[in-house]
């Protein structure tokens, strides 16, 4: 099966760094595999490493400065945000943000709010899932494998992993229609797609 995703922890995951910034190249172009879509916000790490911004969505290296990658951010700049750290040429921060994704950069539309990554979190946690149907066990072996394969290439899949009974896909974003296709490949109820964009809603 070939796996098509447009675009990154409830369980551990396999992470890529740097598979979120790619996107198809057609003689030579890179070109967007999604539209621009209504504004949308997550809870992030942005690092600067003297190239320009990036929203890092996947797992983020515990090296001084950070090592992570992801999708460029437009409109950023470090002096309209409080709580960044800076050395060796880089800068970084945890940050909720709130913008447009077009599949290759997010476009920043509001001013984005630092988030103390150590501060008590008021979110309430989400319901642990109850199983999945043990009868789904080949079809959730069957797309961990397919979207193992896919780790790595211009899908921009953050991770993966089986959790509960199901597979469990990470992706920058997702309106529903890679749930919707992975439903109609896999059956209902064996793959859960996770969208780190999300509705900002306000």
């Amino acid at each position: 099966m070939s796996i098509r995703i447009a675009a990154v922890p409830l369980l551990s995951v396999v992470a890529v760094l740097s598979a979120c910034a790619s996107a198809p190249v057609v003689d030579g172009t890179v070109v967007p595999t999604e539209g621009p879509h209504d504004d949308l916000t997550a809870r992030a790490f942005v690092l600067d490493d003297g190239d320009g911004a990036e929203l890092c969505l996947g797992a983020v290296g515990q090296s001084l400065p950070p090592a992570c990658g992801g999708p460029t951010i437009t409109g950023w700049d470090w002096d309209d945000v409080e709580g960044e750290e800076s050395q060796s040429g880089s800068t970084w921060g945890d940050y909720d943000v709130v913008g447009t994704w077009d599949g290759l950069s997010f476009a920043l539309t509001r001013t984005p709010v630092f988030s103390d990554p150590f501060a008590e979190s008021t979110v309430t946690p989400r319901p642990e899932p109850t199983p999945g149907d043990p009868a789904n066990a080949d079809a959730v072996a069957r797309a961990v494998e397919d979207y193992s394969n896919a780790m790595g290439t211009a899908t921009g899949l953050l991770g993966l992993g089986e959790h509960r009974g199901r597979a469990w896909v990470i992706v920058i974003h997702d309106d529903g229609t890679l749930q919707a296709e992975a439903d109609a490949e896999y059956g209902d109820d064996v793959v859960v797609i996770e969208s780190r964009l999300r509705p900002a809603v306000g």
